[in-house]
């Protein structure tokens, strides 16, 4: 069974969590441990006590390669604390400086954790289904961070197996991602996302053209779908199931395996033409 994390403010996982509380507590708690050394008469000037500052810097980078996307200015965080703090150029490193610094890199851990803790989707133009989907994908985001990456790429193996109607790998891969995930909310609606993919797949490797899982989403699971039509406007109640199955283990393989991120980008159009198909419903 795989591993799951606990996500906290703004969708972190829980060491983004300590590390975003860490930012702010080494840099302004380590002014603050300076002006007080330098109060009791340990050190002479509070501006040469700067560990903290460079502490911080550090754990901002960290925090900045553990996002999806990279944030050039956090990850080189480091390098500033270099230059303003060890060799500076001009200024003495002071108490205020210090301060100056646990502000800025404050502002750019939260910056951080609203803009770039989800993955670029590939977004071309103005096309309606295209920023439906991506909006999608944002909106799932806090709620799959974390998962394994071997789940995740079986989830994608999945997808992509069912686009090219390869059966059996699709049934080999649901069957083994089923057995990684736990009995949280979030995967429990995975795994019947997994089941409807499954089970049609299985249906159509005996042309049994006609037949579909006879597994659906609970009501309490509907939040996490992506095509919520009111009854009078579903035609193909079946389809309408699979194909939100589709769409969930999709936009969840796209968020957490970035080694199948190249081949979900080129096989965008899966996704796309089944939200065109909804279009009208879903005022696109």
């Amino acid at each position: 069974m795989a591993e799951t994390e606990h996500h906290g403010l703004f969708g972190l996982r829980r060491n983004e969590l300590i590390l975003s509380i860490a930012v702010p507590v080494f840099s302004f708690g380590g002014a603050a441990l300076a002006y007080s050394l330098q109060a009791s008469g340990v050190i002479s000037e509070a501006g040469d006590f700067y560990w903290g500052s460079v502490i911080a810097s550090i754990l901002l980078a960290y925090l900045a390669w553990l996002k999806p996307r990279k944030d050039i200015v956090s990850l080189l965080a480091p390098f500033y604390a270099l230059m303003i703090f060890i060799v500076p150029l001009e200024l003495r490193p002071s108490l205020l400086l210090q301060l100056l610094f646990a502000a800025s890199i404050t502002i750019l851990m939260i910056r951080l954790n609203v803009r770039f803790n989800v993955p670029r989707t590939k977004v071309t133009g103005e096309d309606p289904m295209e920023k439906f989907l991506y909006n999608y994908i944002t909106r799932l985001s806090p709620l799959y961070r974390g998962m394994d990456r071997v789940t995740a790429h079986e989830i994608a193996s999945a997808v992509l197996s069912f686009k090219f109607a390869l059966y059996r790998k699709v049934i080999a891969s649901a069957d083994n991602a089923i057995r990684r995930l736990d009995a949280t909310p979030e995967h429990r609606v995975l795994k019947a996302a997994l089941e409807i993919v499954r089970d049609r797949s299985d249906n159509l490797e005996n042309a049994r053209v006609s037949g579909y899982s006879p597994v659906m989403f609970s009501p309490d699971q509907e939040d996490y779908l992506a095509i919520r039509l009111p009854p009078d406007q579903v035609e193909d109640r079946d389809t309408l199931i699979l194909n939100n199955a589709i769409l969930l283990l999709y936009a969840v393989a796209y968020l957490e395996s970035p080694d199948d991120g190249q081949a979900l980008d080129e096989h965008q159009n899966f996704p796309l033409q089944i939200i065109s198909s909804y279009k009208e419903q879903l005022g696109l």
